[in-house]
């Protein structure tokens, strides 16, 4: 095995988590789990002091023992304040939980691998701010890996679909319905990579959703033929959602299917077809397509139209057949599906082999996306990497592609205008990063006579509105003024949005050339002290 190749790609999703890695035939592949299954369920159960269960175990123990099992933790990696899990006197934070997972994840799949799984790129959603995507780096840290790089999971999706060998110019809308969250970027391929031109998501909505309406559907059923509700029994409940997920899994192959159900001496045999699904759950895809087109309406303002070339589906919800008959319907566009609940961890797998050649550049002094350096050191370097692999072509094919974000909100500065507090917009969502602003001449100013000193507050707009009440504060610092600065002297705004997600805000009063920098430092996120106290807990964690 190559040294290029001794990388893996984790997909660590909502429901569903994978590992992948480039195989001897220079392929993107899974690497199946203990139980030679290619995904694993991103829950934890907590069993006894110093034992975890990882996986489909205590996926299964969910409505057993509920107080003892996390699901769904990604919805609230770099958001700590807003998760609370305890067990056994101890409060875990979001990316410890997931931490976990990866560590579970990782032995699970060590069993079916001859190399060992230390270094590894992770995926995050196009939509994940630079607190979400240090608190993912931060849980591979503390699960025990080398994480060479957090990686867009839309252009995860591109790279296992083949993009990265593409010589054309493509513009590219992927559609994710994944299990917990529903995403949808617009990327444009080219010779020198993949750019994310706009992204948009409900980060509530995914195939949990289609479970939870059969689940109610079968139960009412049941409930209507023996006057008893399985709901009600946490042991019924659980097997209710594990049946119903089977059936819901089953319906994109087969037109009907048969459900059996007992319950409190009761037996039920309810023939599900997939018409019903479809119609139960309508509104669930309509919110979909809604924002799709919400996301193309955004392309279009930015850009100045709407068309895309291809569409991919992703995530396994995008499975089924509903799914792509109205996305092609709705869009004009036939959509290609292959592996969705598996392309994300083989792109991942596809771009840590990426970022070792990178690596190898950098060790001869060059720069693959820039073309600056000594090019022919790197080839000569190169060359000798691959000079046993099958696929040569594939490996030429990665040097210098670029993989180009954009912001998922939008930010600004708490300011007034003419005494009323506004949010005044320093990077509207969906431009690309790196990105820097500097206020224009005598667009910020001082308010009052003799002001002491220039509050710099720092907003996150979660949504489309700029009212102070809808968002959040993120950063504060000070300016402290001498005496005597009129009212109305001119205050210069500097903000800067760095490739790696770090921001920083500055702020001069001209008249005094007195001045502020604010490096903002998330409030949801784990400091590294924490970190490495976490990892050195988890390090002796059992996890399987």
């Amino acid at each position: 095995m190559p040294q290029l190749t001794k990388v893996f790609g984790i997909d660590l999703g909502t429901t569903y988590s994978a590992v992948a890695y480039i195989d001897e035939f220079d392929r993107a592949v899974i690497v199946p789990n203990d139980i030679n299954e290619p995904t694993t369920p991103s829950a934890v159960y907590f069993e006894s002091p110093g034992h975890v269960v990882v996986g489909v175990e205590a996926k299964n123990m969910a409505e057993i023992e509920p107080e003892n099992v996390v699901q769904f933790v990604k919805r609230f990696m770099g958001r700590k304040d807003e998760f609370l899990f305890e067990y056994n006197g101890k409060q875990y934070e979001p990316e410890e939980i997931s931490a976990i997972i990866l560590k579970g994840l990782v032995e699970k799949a060590q069993q079916n691998v001859n190399e060992q799984i230390q270094d590894v790129v992770i995926t995050v959603p196009a939509y994940f701010d630079d607190a979400q995507r240090t608190a993912t780096k931060n849980a591979g840290i503390m699960a025990g890996l080398n994480v060479l790089d957090i990686v867009n999971e839309p252009i995860a999706a591109a790279l296992s679909y083949g993009i990265q060998a593409a010589n054309r110019e493509e513009t590219i809308l992927v559609y994710d319905l994944g299990g917990g969250t529903f995403d949808v970027s617009v990327i444009h391929v080219g010779p020198e990579g993949v750019k994310i031109l706009v992204t948009g998501g409900n980060h509530e909505l995914g195939g949990k959703d289609w479970d939870d309406r059969l689940i109610s559907y079968l139960a009412a059923a049941f409930e209507t033929e023996n006057g008893v509700n399985p709901l009600t029994d946490p042991h019924a409940h659980q097997e209710l959602r594990t049946k119903a997920e089977a059936v819901k899994k089953r319906l994109s192959q087969k037109m009907k299917d048969p459900f059996t159900f007992s319950f409190a001496g009761s037996h039920s045999r309810i023939e599900v077809a997939r018409e019903k699904l479809e119609e139960i759950t309508a509104d669930l895809l309509d919110l979909t397509i809604q924002v799709t087109r919400e996301t193309l309406k955004e392309l279009e303002a930015k850009t100045g139209a709407n068309r895309v070339d291809r569409i991919l589906l992703v995530g396994g919800s995008s499975r089924m057949p509903i799914v792509k008959q109205r996305v092609d319907q709705e869009f004009g566009v036939a959509a290609d599906i292959h592996d969705p609940d598996e392309c994300v961890a083989k792109g991942a797998a596809i771009w840590a082999v990426k970022r070792k050649i990178d690596t190898l550049a950098e060790q001869v002094g060059y720069n693959a996306q820039t073309g600056e350096g000594d090019k022919a050191a790197f080839n000569k370097a190169l060359q000798k990497e691959i000079e046993t692999v099958r696929n040569r072509e594939f490996y030429l094919a990665l040097p210098g592609k670029s993989g180009i974000n954009v912001s998922s909100h939008t930010y600004g500065i708490l300011a007034y205008d003419r005494g009323v507090q506004i949010v005044a917009p320093l990077l509207a969502k969906n431009t690309e990063i790196p990105f820097v602003y500097e206020s224009e001449h005598g667009m910020f100013g001082t308010a009052h006579e003799n002001q002491s000193s220039i509050e710099l507050v720092l907003m996150e707009a979660d949504g489309d509105s700029l009212d102070p009440a809808h968002c959040k504060e993120i950063g504060r610092g000070t300016v402290n003024l001498p005496r005597e600065v009129s009212k109305g002297s001119e205050v210069k705004i500097w903000f800067n949005y760095a490739a790696d997600g770090t921001m920083t805000l500055r702020a001069r009063e001209m008249s005094t050339q007195t001045e502020c920098e604010v490096k903002i430092v998330r409030s949801g996120v784990m400091d590294m002290q924490a970190v490495e106290a976490a990892g050195a807990h988890l390090a002796v964690l059992n996890a399987r």
